[in-house]
């Protein structure tokens, strides 16, 4: 299949133009890759956005602990402990982050043996450096059963009622008729990483159903974002349904190509580290207000337009969207916040304007080149509009949100040592 390049950054007038980056490969990369192939194949289908963003905030949290303990370059983030005289630090990073993923994901355990053997016999100095490399592995694996345990208790697991919703004209029910109970509402109350609770950056509710604001966004998506549009324009599909493909997985792909060639081992960990606490977060904030308000979708505010007191919508009862409605609360766009944490955490650390390109194995052929990574933020909003499965509000509020998100942990967190 050809594949279909799509320029979507201002000012670009072609690919041409664009930087190539070529990332650095090191141990904490090469783990990154090995998380997302144990993402992808730990269940069919795989694990649902909010529990791969959790593995990968975890994995990385136990890397960096694991790398840094042994570097000091940076304030630890959950183990203060010192690492061993003499522990090698790549052993370390492949030991933390084959124990985490072993631990997370138990029955991929034979692949995972496979890539820490590979791993460390690729280590330089291997066989005069055994003793460094033994203590290497057990402090990464004293740093990983840590954060595991930590994890175990942050309450993924912690019963919660089901979500239902409501009737009442603005109130989320599941798609089409209501009969689903709310995906993953224990997301809602997860120990963050960064943030101080699920609710510190808790938005103000979604639009009244009678302003004139909620009008326009249920005007604007039911025109561009119903499955058969006359107005979405090819472009704009294709980008729909390729940031409907692309989300933490793809994302670490893209960092893992931009990893300056000048970082050492303990700065890619903590790049890895803060892109993915982020996340996480920006995932635990959208979901706490998604069961705070719980909003109805675009599916069923223009079923039900004639139910909304609003003279200045009208319902189309057939309506459908481009893409599949996902089964929680609309408000703020998780997708939005997600991606706008990640990339506003590569921008404050690599720079904004830090061209990249997106692609993903569920839309194969078809990628994304950007210039910036803010305009990224930006886009991956729209398209959740153009799919017709986002009001434009919860997706610009959920950008905001993000933006806080990753201030304050690129602030407050992983900060250089007073050592250095």
């Amino acid at each position: 299949m050809k594949t279909k390049h799509i320029i979507v950054a201002a000012g670009i007038a072609c690919a041409a133009l664009i930087t190539s980056y070529s990332g650095r490969a090191d141990i904490v990369t090469d783990w990154n890759k090995t998380a997302e192939t144990v993402i992808r194949t730990a269940t069919t289908p795989p694990p649902p956005p909010p529990i791969q963003v959790r593995a990968l905030a975890t994995v990385n949290a136990a890397i960096y602990d694991a790398v840094n303990g042994i570097a000091r370059k940076y304030q630890p983030y959950f183990v203060t402990d010192a690492a061993p005289p003499g522990a090698r630090a790549e052993a370390a990073a492949a030991q933390a982050a084959y124990t985490t993923l072993k631990g997370l994901f138990p029955s991929q355990s034979a692949l995972l043996d496979q890539k820490l053997a590979e791993s460390l016999a690729r280590i330089p100095g291997r066989k005069t450096k055994s003793q460094s490399i033994a203590h290497g592995r057990a402090w990464g694996e004293k740093v990983a059963q840590a954060i595991l345990a930590w994890r175990a208790t942050d309450g993924l697991s912690t019963p919660v009622s089901p979500y239902f919703g409501g009737t009442a004209p603005g109130q989320w029910r599941s798609v089409p008729d209501g009969t689903l109970p709310g995906a993953l509402p224990q997301f809602a109350t997860l120990v963050p990483f960064t943030m101080s609770s699920s609710s510190q950056f808790r938005p103000g509710p979604p639009p009244a159903l009678g302003s004139a604001k909620y009008a326009a966004d249920v005007n604007e998506v039911k025109a561009i974002g119903r499955v058969d549009s006359a107005i979405r324009t090819a472009t704009q599909t294709q980008l729909s349904l390729l940031w409907a493909a692309s989300g933490a997985l793809e994302q670490s792909a893209v960092a893992r190509s931009l990893v300056p060639q000048d970082y050492e081992l303990v700065d890619t960990a903590r790049l890895f580290a803060l892109m993915n606490f982020a996340a996480c977060d920006g995932m635990i904030a959208a979901f706490d207000a998604k069961y705070r308000y719980g909003f109805w979708r675009p599916f069923h505010a223009i079923r039900l337009a004639d139910t909304d007191g609003n003279a200045a919508t009208a319902p189309d009862p057939l309506w459908t969207s481009l893409l599949p409605t996902p089964n929680h609360p609309e408000y703020i766009s998780a997708h939005s916040t997600v991606t706008g944490a990640t990339m506003r955490v590569l921008a404050l650390l690599l720079g904004d304007e830090t061209p990249f390109t997106l692609s993903s194995p569920g839309l194969p052929g078809v990628t994304a080149t950007y210039q910036r990574f803010s305009d990224a933020a930006v886009e991956v909003g729209l398209s959740r509009t153009w799919g017709g499965i986002h009001f434009r509000t919860a997706c610009e509020t959920g950008r905001g949100v993000a933006e806080y998100i990753a201030d304050q942990a690129v602030a407050n967190y992983l900060q250089p040592s007073s050592d250095e």
